[in-house]
């Protein structure tokens, strides 16, 4: 079954073609119906007789195009991109009974409390297998202790290694993104619990509060692998009963942790997760992917675009790691044996990004001088396009008639090269936003985006986070050969509160200055962190106690949180974003040079 779709100047229509003619035209009671501009009353018709498509021009003014050249009749195929007066038709291929796979349902971590001194015991034991059994690692410590967290209710589970004051942070969990901050609270009621004459290494429990809510706060203080650990965990749903107390168990929790990590990442290594199970995804070196349901759900999608080949359009702010999943996709399928290349499509001349990707050949003094374009070079391999949106539309036309015809031809030669090559294209914005303002050709949108794939920011999976933030600081380590100590809970609590504009880019960048800056043997302090990270905009936005009280910060803490959001919002597009923000074009460019901010 054929479809028409129709990207007009107020949005996307589709037209099924379920008659053997239908009238294309401006009127009402044509059967396409397109009341632009540039379309007569009576454009065009079209025919079908149950295997070919035609259209026929009925004399209008202006004709039809159809891939690019006027006709008065044509037959049409799949993928046919028809432009009639100043809408563009696409021919599309409509499987029967076509439906998209349900999304499974993010598993439930916050409910009644159901731990029972039988449960606990399961948990152990599975930590306790994990530890001395599990080799490859492909549990990891976080997914254990967030099923331990969920019996409880949902709660928060910290671990800090060294003495209380300048602990560094080595693992936090929690049910909920949003407590993952709640550490420098939850040390500031252990501190003062200690105060009160509590003995810290007798472990034990009292009564505090979690984010502003009355919680079961348990802690234990004890000895390891010749290091010293505290754990803290927090609980607001849970209390404990008559006849029975979790303080033990947690006691012996902290320990099978502590082996655990030794034993599976060794003495300085970060809580990385391990392999999937399937062997049919194999992920960059580089990919730190996590528990986030968000994340999980872009490896399915990964793993079912390995084995067909097809070209895939990865969506995503700047920053967001694209080209390490595209990387993914490339070694985990057939290609992996091929090279893997990378080309911009954006900043610079159109003639430069053609003969990047097509190649050029030139007058020389004795023979003609070569260029061979990235096509050519990723013959048999995976060629990732980035910024794909941003490709001018002169080499958008050879694209397509590269992915047509599966040959390439050098700028300046007549030679043709058969190239095999699967693209994987990375943009910032949906193609079909960019065609509905005429930059971007609808049927090579069409192509690029056989299979689409949201990778999400930092932001979206915020979970997340004390993970990337571990291994960052770990791999940075590594690279200068200086050993820390872990990072304070304070540090810990402002990068977890800062929002990331920049995503994974970004924290590389804060990590390496963290790792560069910080004294060799002692944890990673707050007073470190770059100025926007430590007044970032979550971290301002509540007001308590121990809260800096400089107006003039606050506020300027929170125009640039607000300039950033209404940049994500528009894409950059900062005329869009002025309105947004109830200022002027210029009014804007002036705060944003004033904060330091660029798009």
């Amino acid at each position: 079954m054929f479809r028409l779709v129709a990207y007009a100047p107020d949005g996307v229509r589709r037209f099924p073609v379920h008659q053997s003619e239908l009238l294309i035209g401006s009127l009402p009671e044509s059967d396409i119906c397109l009341p632009y501009t540039g379309v007569a009353q009576k454009h065009a018709v079209l025919r079908f007789d149950g295997q070919r498509l035609l259209i026929e021009d009925l004399g209008s003014r202006k004709g039809i195009l159809v891939g690019g050249r006027k006709v008065r009749e044509a037959a049409l195929e799949v993928l046919d991109e028809i432009r009639v007066g100043g809408v563009t038709l696409l021919v599309e291929d409509v499987l029967p009974a076509q439906s998209k796979p349900p999304v499974p349902a993010a598993p439930r971590r916050i409910g009644p409390p159901r731990i029972t001194p039988e449960r606990m015991v399961e948990h152990l034991g599975r930590l306790s297998e994990w530890v001395l059994a599990d080799n490859e690692s492909r549990t990891t410590s976080e997914e254990l202790i967030e099923e331990v967290l969920a019996d409880f209710g949902g709660g928060v589970f910290f671990l800090l290694q060294g003495e209380m004051e300048t602990a560094g942070l080595k693992l936090v969990v929690s049910t909920d993104a949003s407590w993952l901050g709640a550490g420098e609270r939850l040390t500031e009621q252990l501190l003062a619990w200690r105060d009160a004459g509590h003995n810290l290494d007798r472990g034990g429990a009292f009564d505090g509060e979690l984010a502003g809510a009355p919680a079961w706060v348990c802690y234990h203080a004890f000895g390891a692998m010749e290091r010293t650990y505290t754990l803290t965990a927090a609980f607001p749903a849970y209390r404990p009963g008559e006849g029975w107390s979790p303080v033990d168990a947690f006691r012996t929790l902290g320990h099978l942790v502590v082996l655990g990590l030794v034993h599976h990442v060794g003495w300085y290594e970060p809580i990385l997760p391990g392999h999937p199970g399937q062997q049919d995804l194999v992920l960059d070196p580089g990919l730190v992917v996590g528990q986030s349901q968000v994340m999980k759900q872009v490896l399915e999608q990964l793993r079912a675009a390995i084995d067909p080949g097809v070209h895939v359009l990865l969506l995503g702010e700047p920053g967001v790691g694209k080209e390490l999943l595209a990387r993914s996709l490339h070694q985990s399928g057939p290609r992996r044996h091929g090279p893997f290349v990378v080309a911009t499509c954006g900043g610079a001349r159109p003639v430069q990004i053609e003969a990047d990707l097509f190649g050029a050949e030139v007058p020389g003094k004795g023979a003609p001088v070569r260029r061979e374009g990235k096509l050519l070079l990723a013959h048999g391999g995976t060629l990732f396009l980035d910024d794909v949106e941003q490709l001018p539309v002169e080499v958008q036309a050879r694209l397509v008639r590269f992915l047509r015809s599966g040959q390439v031809e050098p700028a300046g030669s007549h030679a043709a090269h058969k190239v095999d090559v699967r693209l994987v294209a990375g943009s910032r914005t949906p193609l079909e936003s960019v065609v509905a303002r005429d930059l971007f050709r609808a049927d090579l949108a069409y192509r690029l985006s056989q299979v689409t794939i949201e990778v999400p920011t930092i932001r979206d999976r915020r979970e997340d986070l004390p993970l990337l933030i571990q291994s960052c600081i770990n791999r940075f380590c590594h690279e200068s050969g200086k050993r820390l100590q872990g990072i304070t809970v304070k540090a810990m609590s402002a990068l977890l509160n800062y929002d990331y504009p920049g995503n994974l880019m970004e924290l590389d960048n804060i990590a390496r200055q963290l790792v560069y800056m910080a004294p060799p043997g002692r944890p990673v302090d707050v007073n470190l962190l770059p100025e926007r990270v430590r007044s970032g905009p979550l971290a301002t936005s509540r007001i308590d106690a121990g809260s800096d009280l400089d107006l003039e910060r606050m506020v300027s803490a929170c125009e640039q949180a607000a300039i950033r959001e209404a940049l994500r919002r528009t894409h950059g597009n900062k005329s869009h974003a002025a309105r947004i923000l109830g200022l002027s074009r210029n009014g804007l460019a002036i705060k944003m040079e004033r904060h330091g901010l660029k798009v």
